[in-house]
């Protein structure tokens, strides 16, 4: 196999991954952790718990369990998870191989891309991800991924998957993707991403667009048909002084939608675009306080009409929008407990489509988690 496929059959990941180097004795560790989420809604006019706000009041979040290990050159990691709602039982379920300064990854994981949504779940700084990472991301695929350095302060990871989220419906085909992170100084590190997939839709299935998701789970945009590719173009920096630590990040998202007019005529593609900013405060060992800034919004690349529409073949999608601000804590208690708690509030852009139409303020939600972990 040549160097340019190898490259071209793999992916870039993180530095950090660079970090663990199997001693080359045989080890095994069992992983795993429980979160326990209690949320409160105050004077929204839909119900937790559906596929509008698929959040509910209380619920276990997450039960994720697995293994990690290694042996000479090879590590491999498997996991699973019966509650998460991103599509699969199975979460990551990879084998690592080190060769020279290489390492090859084979198997299903998440794709090379987004900071907020490499960030494992037992580590988050707010009970969700921000809203970014949920609606418009690659997440976990089958595939094939190969981890590089580019001298002392260049980490890449390029990979081949079979698509771009196994197990949900608005799932692309076959997709290429890479992350490049360049840590100019110790204290910070500034990224770039982007993955190419193609669509296809069929008439009969349910629409396989992006949807728009708010921090707290709420739908404020549905899926149109899409068909052609599917491109990723995002960037992320991160800043650490001292006990403070800063993270910015954007990602667009463009979907085309060939044939799939009325007529089968070629519609605008969809965009999507979204921010985040992340502050946080380590004021104490094991002691966070953070605060977010999101913002979503969904238009197509055509002119603007009177006829703008939320069908699923619109030839003018409703432009919709929305931004968070969320204000955080965290107390690592115990190296096996960890509370978090949450207060933020969410505007939406177009009336319509906001939880308690038409009026147009700011929604509050709350919340706590209590997460136990193996330590």
């Amino acid at each position: 196999m040549t160097r340019a496929t190898a490259l071209l059959l793999a992916g870039l990941w993180p530095s950090a991954a660079f970090a663990q180097q199997p001693t080359g004795e045989f080890e095994l560790t069992p992983t795993g952790y429980v979160q326990l989420d209690v949320r409160s809604f105050p004077d929204w006019a839909v119900s937790p718990g559906t596929g509008r706000l698929n959040r509910d009041t209380v619920e276990i979040r997450r039960l994720r369990g697995g293994v990690e290990g290694s042996w000479r050159p090879w590590s491999f990691e498997f996991s699973i998870d019966p509650l998460d709602d991103d599509g699969v039982l199975v979460k990551d379920a990879y084998a690592q191989i080190r060769v020279g300064a290489y390492r090859v990854r084979a198997g299903q994981f998440k794709l090379p891309g987004s900071r907020a949504y490499e960030t494992s779940a037992r580590n988050l700084d707010f009970l969700e991800r921000a809203a970014l990472a949920t609606s418009l991301a690659a997440r976990r695929d089958v595939g094939a991924s190969l981890l590089g350095r580019l001298g002392p302060r260049v980490d890449y990871q390029v990979g081949l998957f079979a698509g771009d989220a196994n197990g949900e419906n608005d799932r692309a085909g076959i997709t290429a993707a890479g992350r490049v992170e360049w840590e100019p100084t110790g204290d910070l590190i500034v990224a770039a991403y982007g993955s190419s997939g193609r669509l296809s839709s069929i008439d009969s299935d349910p629409q396989n667009g992006l949807n728009g998701r708010s921090p707290s789970g709420y739908r404020f945009y549905e899926d149109v048909y899409v068909q052609g590719r599917r491109d990723r173009v995002g960037g992320d920096v991160e800043w650490t002084l001292g006990a403070w630590q800063f993270t910015v990040e954007a990602l667009r998202v463009r979907d085309e939608r060939h044939e799939q007019g009325l007529d089968y005529e070629d519609l605008p593609a969809v965009v999507g675009l979204g921010t985040n900013l992340t502050a946080r405060w380590r004021f104490a060992q094991g002691r966070d306080i953070v605060f977010g800034h999101d913002y979503l919004t969904f238009d197509d690349i055509g002119p603007k009409t009177t006829a703008d529409s939320v069908r699923p073949r619109a030839t003018d999608v409703r432009a919709r929008g929305m931004h968070a601000v969320t204000l955080g804590g965290s107390w690592r208690v115990t190296p096996w407990l960890r509370l978090l708690g949450n207060a933020g509030a969410e505007w939406f852009s177009e009336p319509r489509s906001a939880p308690k139409a038409p009026e147009q303020r700011a929604y509050f939600v709350m919340g706590t988690r209590l997460q136990l972990e193996l330590p």
